[in-house]
C-alpha cells in the first residue's frame, strides 16, 4: 500500500487507468481462466452488484432485446445495501424497511419462454440462509435455465470468493463436487458474470468488481462504444488494487485454498462436537453456520462476543435455514485458532442455552 501511495494514489478511472489496476485485472482474469475475458472494478460488493446487472441490460440492449431488463432471485439470498442490489435481494430482513421504493422482487429460476435480462444468486447464501449448501446438480440447473431463456447468470461471490471456500471461487469448488459415485453433476456449470468484494481486499482497501465472459464482452464491444459504460471514482484505485494483487500472491504462495480444505473435515466435526447434540452445522472450507438446540441464536452470538469471538447472527428467517450464528475465521486460522474457537462455541452454546434472551 506505501509503495503504490508512493506512486500514484488516485487516478479517475474516467479519464485514466493505473500499472496497479492494469496488473490486477490480468492478474485475476488469468487466476480465473475461461471464459472471463473482461473486468469492472468497484468499492464494494453492492456496487459490484449494481455494475452486474448494468451489464446484463447492456448486454440485451447491445443484442436488440431492450425489453429484457428484469432481474430474477431467490428468497433468502443477499446481494448488498444499494439499491439495485436491495431491489433483488431476497432476504426480507433487509429488504422490509426500502420495500416502498424497491417494488416486487422476482423470485426463481427463468423459465424457457422467460423475457428476464438475468438471473442473480449466492453460490452458498450466507448472511439470510446460513450457509445452505447448494443441492448437488443446483448450479447446473441454473446454468441450464438462464441458457433456455436467454437470461444471464449472475454468481454473486462476493462473501464467497478468494479462498473462503477452499477456492478462489464457490462455482469453482462446486463445479468440482463429486458425488458418492464419482459423478459431478455441476460439471461445467459456468457463470455469465461473477460479482467479488470483501475478500479481494483481505480488509486493508475497499475492492470488488465484475468477471465477465467472453460472449458477454463481445456482445458489448459489437454495440459499440454507447452499448455500455461504467465509471465509478475509486473503481480500480491503485493503493486497492496493490493490495488486491497482494491477495493473489499470498493466496498462492502460502497455498491458502489447500490449507482451508484441509481443515475443512475436522473443523465440522469439532463444531458439531461443541455445539452439542442436535445441532445444525453445516458449511465449507472456512465458512460456517451453528445453531445450537434450544438456543436463541441472538443469545448465542452475545455469548460468543463475551468470549472474544465475532460471528455473525443469522434469524432462520427463511425456509430450510436455522436460527444461529455465521463463522468465519481467518483464513490462516491454524490448528491453535480453531480450538480457540471451538471451545468458545461450546462455553457459549452451554451458558446461552441456561440465561434468559436479551437484546445485543
Amino acid at each position: 500500500m506505501s509503495r503504490a501511495a508512493g506512486r500514484l494514489p488516485h487516478a479517475r478511472p474516467s479519464a485514466f487507468d493505473s500499472e496497479e489496476a492494469e496488473a490486477y485485472r490480468a492478474e485475476l482474469l488469468a487466476a480465473v481462466g475461461a471464459p472471463f475475458t473482461r473486468m469492472l472494478l468497484t468499492s464494494s460488493g453492492s456496487e459490484a452488484v449494481d455494475a452486474a446487472i448494468k451489464v446484463a441490460i447492456a448486454y440485451h440492449r447491445a443484442n436488440g432485446e431492450a425489453d429484457r431488463v428484469r432481474v430474477r432471485s431467490l428468497a433468502g439470498h443477499y446481494h448488498g445495501a444499494t439499491l439495485a442490489a436491495l431491489g433483488v435481494t431476497g432476504w426480507g430482513e433487509r429488504r422490509a424497511p426500502w420495500a416502498d421504493i424497491l417494488g416486487p422482487r422476482v423470485d426463481g429460476l427463468p423459465a424457457a419462454d422467460d423475457r428476464s435480462a438475468a438471473f442473480i444468486a449466492e453460490t452458498v447464501p450466507v448472511a439470510g440462509l446460513g450457509v445452505a449448501m447448494p443441492d448437488a446438480g443446483s448450479l447446473a440447473a441454473r446454468r441450464a435455465a438462464c441458457t433456455a431463456s436467454g437470461a444471464l447468470w449472475i454468481a454473486d461471490e462476493v462473501l464467497t470468493g478468494f479462498g473462503r471456500t477452499g477456492a478462489l471461487f464457490a462455482w469453482r469448488r462446486m463445479m468440482d463436487r463429486a458425488g458418492a459415485d464419482g459423478a459431478r453433476p455441476d460439471a461445467g456449470a459456468v457463470p455469465d458474470l461473477v460479482v467479488f468484494g470483501k475478500g479481494a481486499g483481505a480488509g486493508y482497501a475497499p475492492l470488488a468488481g465484475v468477471l465477465i465472459s467472453d460472449r458477454v464482452a463481445a456482445a458489448l464491444d459489437a454495440g459499440g462504444a454507447s452499448a455500455f459504460t461504467h465509471h465509478q471514482t475509486y473503481g480500480g484505485n491503485p493503493i486497492a488494487c496493490a493490495v488486491g494483487r497482494g491477495v493473489l500472491r499470498a493466496l498462492a504462495g502460502e497455498a491458502i485454498e489447500a490449507r482451508v480444505r484441509e481443515t475443512e473435515a475436522a473443523a465440522g466435526d469439532a463444531l458439531r462436537a461443541a455445539a452439542g447434540s442436535g445441532a445444525v452445522v453445516r458449511g465449507i472450507g472456512a465458512l460456517w453456520a451453528v445453531s445450537a438446540p434450544g438456543v436463541n441464536a441472538r443469545d448465542l452470538h452475545a455469548a460468543l462476543r463475551d468470549r472474544d469471538v465475532l460471528a455473525h447472527r443469522i434469524s432462520g428467517e427463511a425456509a430450510g435455514s436455522a436460527g444461529g450464528v455465521v463463522i468465519a475465521p481467518p483464513l490462516t486460522a491454524g490448528a491453535e485458532e480453531w480450538n480457540l474457537l471451538v471451545s468458545a462455541i461450546a462455553e457459549a452454546a452451554a451458558t446461552a442455552g441456561a440465561t434468559p434472551s436479551r437484546d445485543r
